[in-house]
């Protein structure tokens, strides 16, 4: 009981900033145009300064193979295993597109970042790397792939040079190379500078987490009710359930595997709304499956950390 009620200890800051996002927008002190720009600022400005302040201050001149290659696997084995499954089950093509996106899909940035520094008063820059630079990107890959495939035009081509183009342009992409590139060659930064980005860089946490629950919505949640639970559950619950055990029998170091379990439980990327709005998938089952996702992740989240705090692996 004592390991569970540290989870909940661990988690209940996060979610209680989220909370302060979703009933200031319930009454109107944030409207969707407060929402948008900060947005912009965060994904942007603050996220990307962030990253790259994290990153060239990093120890990583050692790549850890076996860990980039579970990470690379564990998302592979959600996002086909849900696609072979799920095409059985959902005939529509939009709303097969949006399930598989928000099933394999997290919000490690948005969510994973604050659950990390309450865990951890550090947490390893060079192990969060390997999530950012090498999960996030298949993230992306897979995202137009299926979006593309399950278009509204059948005929149409997945254009591996658009693939490429939107991952490099990926502003925590950018951000990533940047910080490896001042990191590796030892860039110095003029400390005013440094000490405006560290005050920016602070923004990223807090305002995001504000503009997740001011993003939140419950009311239409009864529609595509199947759907909507079996992929927030497959996000939320099945993933991290199949994939840490993995990692404890393939041995992972306690920070690694700290990581990952936030990797894998974190609930589904606000991502998948603008990608599936913009490339014509059902956009509205995913702000669906968004929402549900984060209601469970309130109650799995404490019980995984305590979970593993009680035995140790974390």
């Amino acid at each position: 009981m004592s390991h569970f009620l540290l989870g909940i200890d661990i988690i209940f800051p996060v979610f209680f900033v989220l909370l302060v996002g979703y009933f200031a927008r319930q009454k109107r002190f944030l409207d969707a145009n407060f929402v948008d720009k900060s947005t912009w600022i965060v994904f942007y400005i603050a996220l990307p300064l962030k990253l790259f302040s994290d990153i060239r201050g990093a120890d990583i001149q050692n790549l850890h193979i076996p860990y980039v290659l579970y990470i690379l696997l564990g998302i592979s084995l959600i996002f086909f295993g849900t696609w072979f499954f799920a095409r059985f089950f959902i005939k529509d093509r939009k709303k097969l597109s949006a399930f598989i996106h928000c099933a394999y899909r997290s919000n490690f940035v948005y969510v994973g970042f604050p659950i990390l520094e309450a865990l951890y008063d550090k947490p390893s820059a060079e192990l969060i790397i390997v999530v950012l630079a090498f999960g996030l990107t298949l993230y992306n890959i897979l995202a137009i792939f299926i979006l593309t495939y399950y278009s509204e035009d059948e005929n149409k081509k997945v254009n591996p040079l658009s693939i490429l183009v939107k991952i490099i342009k990926n502003p925590m992409i950018i951000s990533i190379f940047l910080g490896v590139v001042f990191n590796f060659l030892h860039i110095p930064i003029y400390k005013g500078l440094d000490d405006g980005i560290a005050l920016i860089s602070a923004l990223c946490t807090p305002l995001s987490l504000i503009l997740i629950g001011a993003s939140l919505d419950f009311s239409s949640i009864r529609d595509d009710l199947a759907l909507v639970l079996s992929s927030a559950a497959i996000k939320t619950v099945l993933t991290p359930l199949l994939l840490v055990p993995i990692g404890v029998a393939i041995g992972l170091s306690p920070m690694e595997l700290g990581i990952a379990y936030v990797f894998w439980a974190t609930p589904c990327a606000v991502n998948c709304f603008i990608f599936t709005k913009e490339m014509g998938s059902d956009y509205e089952l995913a702000s669906k499956i968004i929402t549900t996702s984060f209601a469970f992740s309130i109650a799995t989240y404490p019980i995984g950390v305590g979970i593993l705090k009680y035995f140790g692996l974390i």
